[in-house]
């Protein structure tokens, strides 16, 4: 059980993944903000928690796809006397197809919500951990983080970024702040329909419960380790993309990836 007073913040925690971070913070005790651009979402999930787990749920409607969200978010917090013992940096989305067909403008908002806000909530709380001596943050990337991923090439980036992030802040600010990097494979949420990809047939026996991805992303973090992925099958494929040069991953997740746009019509 925790302290009642370290309270646990979620980003992107009004659906799918982020949802269940907050009920297993909730289910270690720990009070939660949680913060999407949906308030009424946010509303529900919030009264779900504490009925469920009679803990303090206090909501942050915000876009982080904006520039400057992550100070807003830390002035709101302040304001309101809650400064988290534990971020957990959830939000986030994809965006599929060709590099050069992408919306510039909904390209700049994944790029500033994946990459700078995540990066600014870091800076922020993890600054603040390493004064007090104590703090957990932990970051949500994908298996697109280990290898270069044509079709999702600026979002697979993006995810490459957090983790090599996330296991750099490991060493420099562990023992007495952790940071886990927690990379999940394919999940039933909205992420698919958000990005415009569609899981390939061949691949959709890998989908995990985003329970089952919470608790193992959780458990790591309060175990200390620098990063996990979720699922054995996802070990195996993130250990073997190690064996093959880049290049010719590269080409292999591409033509998986022309394949299913060429079934899908």
């Amino acid at each position: 059980m925790s302290d009642s007073t370290e309270w646990a913040l979620v980003t992107g925690a009004s659906g799918g993944l982020g949802v269940e971070l907050a009920r297993g913070l909730a289910a270690r005790g720990y009070p939660v903000v949680i913060t999407a651009r949906g308030a009424a979402a946010l509303e529900a999930v919030a009264a779900d928690i504490r009925r469920d787990f009679k803990v303090e749920v206090a909501v942050e409607a915000l876009d982080l796809s904006v520039a400057d969200s992550a100070a807003v978010l830390r002035d709101r917090l302040d304001q309101r006397g809650i400064d988290p013992g534990i971020v957990v940096n959830n939000a986030g989305f994809g965006i599929s197809g060709a590099f050069i067909d992408h919306d510039p403008q909904r390209l700049r908002e994944m790029l500033q919500l994946n990459i700078v806000s995540l990066t600014e909530l870091s800076h922020i709380y993890g600054r603040r951990m390493a004064q007090r001596g104590s703090g957990r943050i932990l970051l949500v990337a994908s298996m697109a983080a280990y290898q270069p991923d044509p079709l999702l090439a600026a979002y697979g980036a993006s995810k490459a970024y957090e983790l090599w992030l996330g296991e750099a802040l490991n060493v420099e600010l562990g023992p007495k702040v952790a940071v886990t990097v927690l990379s999940p494979g394919l999940m039933d949420t909205g992420f698919n329909a958000a990005s415009g990809y569609e899981t390939p047939e061949s691949m959709r026996s890998m989908i995990l419960p985003t329970a089952r991805v919470a608790e193992i992303g959780l458990s790591a973090l309060f175990a200390g380790k620098p990063s996990v992925i979720a699922g054995r099958l996802n070990n195996l494929m993130a250990f073997g993309a190690r064996l093959v040069p880049r290049h010719l991953s590269a080409r292999a997740a591409y033509r998986l990836g022309t394949a299913q746009v060429n079934a899908n019509g």
